[in-house]
């Protein structure tokens, strides 16, 4: 009964990002909103760098080009992406990934029989529907998963031009991003690497330097992913009506990050405020 929930809201799968997702924002993108609507949602400009050079990474380290082809690549994806919101960034940013690009493919150079893009299916207890994603790069029995940072705006100095910060990378890896390493890792029995690319530095996680990975917090991710899982599950045996959901939970819409998008009007309306 459960999976049939699922499908009438159209969804046959959860995504880490999904169930990282505060409840309340999972409930208007996944059951009110339509798929379209869904993917129409729009992302700003360090989604759009991150992407491309990503792209540009993987291009040199699977596609068989090199380095500057692979620079070429991510700028191109850049170009075309529709991300828009801050003019400012969308010109510092392109100036930035060739370098980005360059140290990437540089820290990788050494993988063998790298491949990219490989999915993974994972079951977990009492939940529905499956978790599932896409690891960014396999080799030698390691999975990597590579994460972006970009500078931050600054103050606007006295000759008008603007200041940008230094990319910080973290000490350790983000919740989310182990998170989804956690399934991944599960999924597939494979070593967890978490790479942090800026355009002057790189920060290389794994189980020898990082107590965050290791197995035991690992399978606590698992724990707490499979916890947002069922309280969904729970939400939907109660009905799929997302406005009967809506007087379930507190919209919180004060989230720094999750309710910047074009059908906040919407949102607002569905809690009725």
């Amino acid at each position: 009964m459960s999976e049939e929930n699922f499908l009438k809201i159209g969804l046959d799968h959860f995504s880490p990002s999904q169930l990282l997702r505060p409840t309340p924002n999972w409930l208007f993108e996944y059951v009110y909103l339509s798929k379209d609507q869904r993917r129409s949602i729009t992302v700003g400009e360090n989604a759009a760098y991150g992407t491309a050079v990503h792209n540009g990474i993987q291009a040199n380290l699977v596609g068989d080009v090199d380095v500057e082809q692979a620079i070429d690549q991510a700028l191109l994806d850049f170009d075309f992406h529709p991300a828009d919101e801050d003019a400012e960034k969308r010109v510092e940013y392109r100036s930035r990934i060739p370098a980005a690009v360059e140290l990437g493919c540089e820290h990788f150079k050494d993988l063998t029989d790298v491949g990219d893009e490989q999915k993974i299916h994972l079951e977990l207890p009492d939940v529905s529907i499956p978790l599932t994603g896409y690891i960014d790069l396999v080799s030698d029995g390691n999975l990597y998963e590579m994460k972006t940072k970009a500078p931050r705006k600054g103050q606007i100095k006295k000759d008008g031009t603007r200041g940008w910060s230094k990319p910080a990378l973290p000490k350790e890896p983000d919740y989310n991003h182990l998170c989804q390493v956690a399934v991944y890792q599960k999924a597939t029995n494979l070593k967890p690497n978490i790479v942090y690319i800026s355009d002057t530095d790189i920060a290389h996680f794994d189980q020898d330097n990082c107590d965050k990975l290791s197995p035991e917090y690992l399978e606590f991710c698992l724990y707490d992913l499979r916890r947002r899982a069922l309280i969904r599950q729970n939400l939907l045996a109660v009905s799929t009506d997302p406005k009967v959901l809506a007087g379930l939970v507190e919209p919180e819409f004060n989230h720094p990050f999750y309710w910047k998008n074009q059908f906040i009007d919407e949102a607002r309306t569905l809690w009725n405020l």
